[in-house]
């Protein structure tokens, strides 16, 4: 089992305990060493050779910023600040330590007193980002596969860059930006997984670093070519089809936002093929699922190569999914998206104007085609949002039988597009979707033409657990999964004028 040295820079030594109780729970973290000052901390990284330094900012004599610089000169290593947001004399610390070389800013508050599921996820970030400073022998990354269910790549010019990011992330961010010409023609949408303490430093950091004007996105922004847009913190951006922005508050158990999934969803179901989504270096798997979507409606994607990572997380999840188009070097992925605009053709003129009526359109119910969709009679309409392909089947099997007009989607993104374009009777839902909440997913449908609709959370969860959810989604009605014969007489009573 690989072992990773840990150097834990502080000047307190409770905090210096409590880091190091907390990190020792991981059995490949090794505390080589602790240092109460910025001069014995240079002093250990030249004996010990850490793989990860944990750095406190305000410390006597020297202090963390110069040390960082001072490591960053000598000996490059992985630097976490663990730190709060703070400025002294008019200085912005946690600015100046990304500046200087720091990778990562974690917040105190993420390490003492914090919860279970807090101190589990930063111990795993400190292992992942310890492992990232080791070299090891680098295999060539496979080339992903091309989805089966993918249209062409578009070959026209693309309207919008989305680029997500999470550990090790403002630093690639800069270095990506800064490759980019000052008049990109594009505008671009950045989401980082950032604590809400450290968000105008990132900002203000990934300004002066690119080059670029960057600016927080709100909820009126339109998007402009040459500007860069930032998601703000706890904040789900989604954009629509005329380049403005939407923020939508993610519920409560949201445990990452804003998601890069939101945004890659939103300009697949916006754009089409005319985006371009790039996913940057952080653990986990957001966005992955949001490429897929992009690049199955012809957009242009790609992922940053292992070597090039501080984690090779997000990345190797939408390379493994066949998600991203390229697999690049960071070094590389800024003159590709210059040569992708260089290379694309003009939007084409608009077709003439239809003389003649066009025929009728006959009921759909391909899970992605429903621009179509008319009631047939006085059939109700009724929309079945699920990940899962077998029960869509059912659910569609079942109701059609039942008189029913059934459209489903595997994509719960498309939900909010397809209701503003289509009224429907009733929303079956499945609570439980891999790649998005449901409440959040439903707080963002009642924006957008879900209205009175009813909605039936449709599970295999137990009883209290799928009670559970019904509150959550703010729904009245669920029912368990299994019975077609109560679905049918559920969706009846829901769908009937008097319901």
């Amino acid at each position: 089992m690989a072992r990773f040295r840990v150097l834990i820079v502080d000047d307190s030594s409770l905090s210096r305990e409590a880091l190091r109780r907390a990190l020792e729970v991981d059995d490949t973290l090794i505390i080589c060493g602790e240092a109460k000052t910025g001069e014995e901390a240079i002093s250990l990284v030249r004996s010990l050779r850490p793989d990860l330094v944990t750095m406190d900012l305000n410390m006597p004599g020297m202090g963390g910023l110069k040390a960082i610089e001072a490591v960053m000169r000598e000996r490059p290593t992985p630097i976490v600040v663990i730190s709060e947001r703070s400025s002294t004399s008019g200085v912005d610390l946690n600015y100046e330590a990304l500046s200087r070389g720091a990778l990562e800013l974690v917040p105190k508050s993420q390490v003492f007193g914090a919860g279970d599921q807090d101190l589990r996820r930063f111990v795993e970030r400190m292992r992942l980002l310890a492992e990232a400073g080791v070299e090891a022998e680098e295999k060539p990354a496979p080339t992903p596969p091309r989805p089966a269910t993918s249209v062409p790549v578009s070959g026209e010019r693309p309207l919008l860059l989305g680029i997500g990011a999470s550990t090790g992330g403002p630093r690639a961010l800069a270095r990506l930006l800064s490759s980019l010409p000052r008049d990109f023609a594009l505008p671009v949408v950045v989401v980082q997984h950032m604590a809400e303490d450290f968000f105008d430093s990132f900002v203000r950091f990934l300004r002066d670093a690119s080059g670029h004007l960057v600016e927080q996105a709100g909820p009126t922004t339109q998007l402009s070519a040459g500007r860069v847009y930032v998601a703000p913190p706890r904040q789900e951006l989604f954009v629509r089809d005329n380049l403005s922005v939407k923020l939508v508050p993610p519920p409560p158990s949201a445990l990452i936002s804003p998601s890069v999934d939101s945004l890659f969803f939103s300009m697949a179901t916006a754009l089409k093929g005319r985006g371009l989504g790039v996913l940057l270096t952080g653990m986990g798997d957001d966005g992955a699922q949001g490429l897929l979507r992009m690049r199955r409606m012809g957009a242009r994607t790609i992922a940053q190569d292992k070597a090039s990572c501080a984690v090779y997380g997000m990345p190797r999840a939408a390379a493994e999914l066949g998600a991203a188009e390229h697999v690049l070097p960071l070094a590389s992925i800024g003159e590709f998206l210059v040569r992708v605009l260089r290379e694309s053709r003009p939007l084409p003129p608009p077709a003439p104007v239809e003389t003649t009526p066009a025929p009728a359109p006959s009921p759909l119910r391909n899970s992605d085609s429903f621009s179509a969709l008319t009631p047939v009679g006085n059939r109700k309409v009724v929309l079945v949002v699920d990940d899962q392909r077998p029960a869509l089947d059912l659910a569609r099997d079942t109701l059609s039988r039942a008189g029913y007009e059934v459209v489903t989607l595997d994509n719960p993104m498309l939900m909010a597009a397809t209701l503003r374009r289509h009224p429907v009777s009733l929303l079956i839902l499945e609570p439980e979707l891999k790649t998005v909440k449901s409440p959040m997913l439903l707080q963002s449908a009642r924006l957008h033409g879900l209205g009175q609709t009813p909605v039936l959370l449709w599970s295999n969860l137990g009883p209290d657990a799928l009670a559970a959810r019904a509150r959550e989604c703010q729904s009245q009605h669920a029912l368990r999964k299994g019975d077609n014969a109560e679905l049918i007489r559920m969706v009846r009573r829901l769908t009937s004028p008097r319901a």
